[in-house]
């Protein structure tokens, strides 16, 4: 060994030595495969990885069966047509801008990629807000009388940071703050690596916490249970037909927390999420437009 390998050792054992930094140190949920946009695996074995199950402090359940809707649709082809979809629409008395824009616009685009690829992921949040801190969560927060369930009074559109393409609070009632054709990011790997920007739409469903009792000053680590009430999963339903309807296929579905493992200061969100609740609202909204579709 020569002298200037040997100056060298210490200074590589320094190196070795030294901690990883936060965003390394622990290993992505979902490995991401940059060479095809998107995780490894076909769309069912994506969304079957992506939609493993939020558990407190972000830690993730084991993945699971996906429940029968979107096992036999996640990367199929739609058989929804964009009128049938805004027939019902106004059926309902429901704006386009109320499910993320015009049902037969285009959906945005990766544009930092080669190829430009259209959005591919559904991604679900909760909001994590208001934090009541070492307060309970109050019993009346799925009324209409809750602050929080009124878009005029809490517009989360407001303020700093990423921001969600539309928000859905406790009364099945959504917000668009982007058009699902608009580009955003909202998650850490997004911001990781900002050329994925456009591939991921994003669903913030409006949820309370508090406090762990012990567990440190300001968490939000107790959610309500159940954490999202019916008219919620039934427009997350709409939300997610209606953009898949606009891409063609039916779009990868994620949970936000599984999006941010393997980096810093990770979300844990959605909490207490049911796939069951939600592809039970799924399937009974597909059969509707089916019967709006022959007229019945």
């Amino acid at each position: 060994m020569g002298d200037n390998a040997r100056m060298r050792l210490p200074a590589l054992l320094l190196l070795l030595a030294m901690p990883l930094p936060a965003a390394a140190q622990q290993q992505a949920a979902c490995p991401y495969a940059a060479w095809k946009s998107g995780f490894h695996g076909d769309a069912r074995a994506q969304a079957t990885c992506l939609l493993r199950p939020v558990q407190r402090y972000a830690r993730l359940g084991a993945s699971a069966p996906l429940p029968p809707f979107l096992d036999s649709r996640v990367g199929q082809r739609t058989a929804i047509a964009p009128a049938a979809l805004r027939a019902y629409l106004a059926q309902q008395g429901i704006g386009e801008a109320d499910v993320g824009g015009a049902v037969d616009a285009p959906l945005s685009r990766a544009v930092g990629r080669l190829v430009a690829p259209v959005a591919r992921y559904f991604v679900i949040h909760d909001t994590s807000y208001p934090n009541f801190l070492a307060e309970p969560i109050p019993a009346h927060i799925n009324d209409a009388s809750w602050d929080f369930n009124d878009f005029s009074l809490r517009n989360p559109a407001l303020g700093g940071g990423p921001k969600g393409h539309v928000y859905v609070n406790r009364l099945g009632d959504s917000l668009l703050v982007r058009d699902f054709g608009t580009a955003g990011y909202a998650s850490k790997l997004e911001k990781d690596k900002p050329s994925l920007t456009g591939l991921f739409l994003h669903v913030e469903l409006v949820q309370p916490r508090h406090s762990v009792p012990g567990g440190g000053k300001g968490n939000d680590g107790l959610a309500p249970d159940p954490g999202f009430t019916p008219a919620q999963y039934d427009r997350l339903a709409l939300l997610y037909i209606a953009a898949s309807v606009r891409k063609g296929t039916w779009l990868i579905p994620a949970f936000h927390a599984v999006l941010d493992t393997g980096f810093a200061n990770g979300h844990d969100d959605p909490q207490n999420f049911s796939l069951n609740d939600w592809s039970t609202a799924l399937v009974r909204l597909e059969s509707a437009l089916r019967l709006e579709k022959t007229g019945q």
